[in-house]
């Protein structure tokens, strides 16, 4: 399976393209992003690596604001994480990574919890800044607020910060995240060619 999605930012100008694969060693995200965040102009690149469960293994993420960086964060089968080859046991806890500014991320924890309406659960995620590049431990929440055949809703609260709600299609890749990000339609992306 292989699919191209696209979200842009709610406010901020942006854009985001991802292509999600999935194969029988587990679900691989390769994205592309351009945002403008507070003032700032970045562009960045990453490559996500889930086993067939959904539990995170690998990021590789080049960040260029004022100059490229880069960073590799691994999580192997017993937990332990590594950034950079370094070891990382203040992470110790985390079962997923979130980035700051990719609404992706939001899409393998919500794989992974299978909420019914009404349940709620916090897990702790490898939070990523994207102009910084800091990796902090952090707490996020998500409570399941409907569940149809084909959209959901989930509120979604992040440690420190306001809660929003999300709406995710059927495989819990996100549609739209309140005031945060919207993912376009394939029709919206069709590009007219004068003649």
């Amino acid at each position: 399976m292989q699919q191209t999605l696209v979200w842009k930012p709610w406010s901020n100008p942006g854009v985001e393209t991802l292509r999600l694969g999935q194969d029988e060693a587990g679900i691989h995200a390769s994205s592309h992003l351009m945002q403008s965040l507070g003032g700032d102009s970045m562009v960045a690149s990453y490559l996500l690596d889930c086993d067939p469960r959904w539990r995170f293994r690998r990021l590789w993420l080049k960040v260029d604001n004022h100059g490229p960086r880069k960073l590799c964060l691994q999580r192997d089968i017993r937990g332990n994480w590594l950034h950079n080859g370094k070891p990382r046991p203040d992470l110790q806890h985390c079962q997923h990574v979130m980035l700051s500014a990719s609404p992706f991320t939001h899409t393998p924890l919500l794989r992974r919890c299978a909420l019914e309406i009404g349940q709620s659960e916090e897990l702790q995620v490898a939070y990523v800044d994207l102009l910084s590049l800091k990796i902090e431990a952090r707490s996020q929440r998500y409570q399941c607020l409907q569940r149809r055949p084909e959209q959901s809703r989930y509120r979604s609260q992040a440690e420190g910060k306001p809660s929003c709600e999300l709406t995710v299609d059927d495989q819990a890749l996100l549609l739209v995240a309140s005031e945060q990000y919207l993912r376009l339609s394939q029709r919206g992306l069709k590009i007219s060619a004068l003649v």
